[in-house]
C-alpha cells in the first residue's frame, strides 16, 4: 500500500503539533484545513508575533489591529463557525474558503492557531460567544442591522450573563428589564462581572429577568443592549493577565429599545445553555494548543539543560513527565475531535441533546490537562517557569492562565455532576425507546 504520509509543518518536537501536522494520516483534515492551518499561521506571524510582548506590557491589543483581521477575513468565521450564513458570504473568508465548505474542523483549526499566536485570540471572545444567540435566536430586522457592524470590524459585541451572584447558577440571575407603560422600551438595571472584552465593546448580549422575583429559569430573556447612557463599565485585573479586557459593567436605568429583544420574553434560559456547549467546546479548543505551546518549550530546555552531568531529557523521572503529558494532550485530541466530529454529522437539535452533556465533561477533561500540564512544564523550567521573560515567559503564562480554562464556562463539580445527569436522561429515553418495539 502506497503511504500517506504528507509533508510535516511546524515543529517535529513530541506532542508540539497535532498528529496531523507532522505529516501523519487523518480522516478529518483536506487541503482546505492545510490551507487555512498555512494563512492563519503566516498572518499571525506577520501581524501578530512582535507585538504580543508590548500589548500585555500596555495592557491591550491596538485597536487597529481588529480592522485588520476583518480584512483579512478572520471575522466570520469566528461569529458564525461551521454555520456561515450565505448572506454574509460577501465578507471575506480567510483562505478563500467557501462558505458552504467550512467545518467544524476548520474551527478548530482557526482557533488552533490563533491561540498559537499568543496576543490575538483573547480579544475575540466577546464575537464568539456573543455571536451565535444573534444569528440563532434574533429576529432578521436586528441580524441585518448588527451584523454588518461587526463583521465589517467597525463595532464590537461581547456576552453578559454572569453576576457578582450568580456564576454556573444562571437560573438566579438579577438584572431586570422592565417594559415601559408604552410597552416601546426596556428599562434595565443590575450588575455583571468577568465579562470578557465588555471594555471594548458597542453591544452587551445580556441575560435579564423580565419575569418576576422567583420567576427562576422561565422568567429570563435575551437583550442586546447597545453601549448608552446609563450603561457603565470597569476593568477587572485577572489572573490570565490584560488582554482579555475582563469587565464589571452596571446597568442603571439603561432604555433598550424593544426590537433588541432576543426571541421571544422567557426563552433566555435556553438560549443561554445552548451557548454554552459551543462555549465549553472552544475552551478545550483554546487549553489543547496551550498545553502544546508548553510542551514545546519545556521539550527544547530539556534537551539543552544539564543537571547531575546529564541534560535533562536523559533523566527517566523527565521522561515520565513529558510521557503523561503526552498521553493526555493527544487523548484530549483524540476526543474534541470525536466531538467534532458527531456535531458536523447531527442537526443542532440532537447535537444538543446527545452532546451537551459529553461537551461539559470534554471542558472539565481541558482543565485538568491544563493543570497537569502547566505544572509538570514549570518543574521540568525550574526558576525559569516562573519568569515572564525569556526562555519560560510562555510556560509562566501558560501557568497564569490555567484558571481560564478551568472557571468559565461551568465549575468542574457543576459539569461533572451535569454529564452524569445528560448521560442517564439519554439511556432511560433509550431503554423507553426498546420497551416500546416490544
Amino acid at each position: 500500500m502506497a503511504s500517506k504520509l504528507s509533508a510535516p509543518y511546524g515543529s517535529s518536537l513530541p506532542w508540539a503539533e497535532p498528529s496531523w501536522y507532522t505529516g501523519r494520516p487523518s480522516a478529518y483534515y483536506n487541503d482546505s484545513h492545510r490551507r487555512l492551518r498555512d494563512a492563519v499561521r503566516t498572518w499571525c506571524e506577520e501581524n501578530i508575533a512582535q507585538h504580543t510582548d508590548a500589548w500585555n506590557e500596555a495592557g491591550q491589543v491596538d485597536p487597529a489591529i481588529y480592522q485588520k483581521c476583518a480584512e483579512a477575513g478572520l471575522l466570520v468565521p469566528i461569529a458564525f463557525g461551521k454555520s456561515i450564513p450565505p448572506q454574509w458570504s460577501k465578507y471575506p473568508i480567510i483562505s478563500g474558503i467557501k462558505p458552504q465548505d467550512w467545518d467544524g474542523f476548520h474551527d478548530f483549526v482557526l482557533w488552533d492557531e490563533l491561540i498559537r499566536s499568543g496576543g490575538l485570540a483573547s480579544i475575540f471572545i466577546g464575537l464568539v460567544v456573543g455571536a451565535p444567540p444573534l444569528l440563532k435566536f434574533a429576529s432578521q430586522s436586528l441580524q441585518d442591522k448588527i451584523f454588518p457592524e461587526i463583521l465589517s470590524g467597525e463595532k464590537r459585541i461581547c456576552l453578559a450573563i454572569t453576576e457578582p451572584d450568580a456564576g454556573s447558577d444562571v437560573r438566579n440571575i438579577k438584572t431586570t428589564a422592565e417594559l415601559t407603560p408604552d410597552g416601546q422600551h426596556y428599562i434595565v438595571n443590575g450588575e455583571k462581572k468577568w465579562i470578557t472584552n465588555g471594555m471594548f465593546s458597542d453591544y452587551f448580549m445580556t441575560a435579564v429577568r423580565t419575569g418576576p422575583p422567583g420567576s427562576g429559569a422561565g422568567g429570563i430573556s435575551m437583550l442586546l443592549i447597545p453601549r448608552s447612557e446609563g450603561l457603565r463599565t470597569r476593568k477587572l485585573d485577572v489572573i490570565a493577565g490584560p488582554l482579555s479586557a475582563t469587565t464589571y459593567v452596571t446597568f442603571e436605568d439603561v432604555k433598550v429599545p424593544i426590537k433588541y429583544l432576543i426571541g421571544t420574553e422567557g426563552a433566555g434560559f435556553k438560549q443561554t445553555m445552548v451557548n454554552f456547549n459551543h462555549e465549553r467546546l472552544w475552551i478545550a479548543f483554546q487549553a489543547i494548543r496551550g498545553c502544546r505551546v508548553a510542551i514545546h518549550d519545556a521539550f527544547q530546555w530539556a534537551l539543552k539543560r544539564e543537571a547531575f552531568d546529564k541534560l535533562l531529557i536523559e533523566q527517566p523521572v523527565v521522561r515520565n513527565k513529558f510521557g503523561n503529558m503526552g498521553r493526555q494532550i493527544e487523548s484530549l485530541q483524540a476526543w474534541t475531535e470525536q466531538i467534532i466530529y458527531e456535531l458536523e454529522n447531527l442537526n443542532d437539535e440532537d447535537g444538543a441533546r446527545l452532546l451537551g452533556g459529553t461537551t461539559a465533561l470534554l471542558k472539565v477533561e481541558s482543565g485538568l490537562v491544563c493543570k497537569y500540564v502547566a505544572e509538570e512544564c514549570l518543574k521540568i523550567m525550574g526558576g525559569l517557569g516562573l519568569t515572564k521573560t525569556g526562555q519560560g515567559a510562555r510556560i509562566e503564562s501558560f501557568y497564569r492562565a490555567v484558571p481560564s480554562f478551568v472557571v468559565p464556562g461551568g465549575s468542574e463539580d457543576v459539569l461533572i455532576d451535569l454529564g452524569v445527569r445528560e448521560a442517564l436522561k439519554i439511556h432511560r429515553l433509550a431503554e423507553k425507546a426498546k420497551g416500546a418495539k416490544l
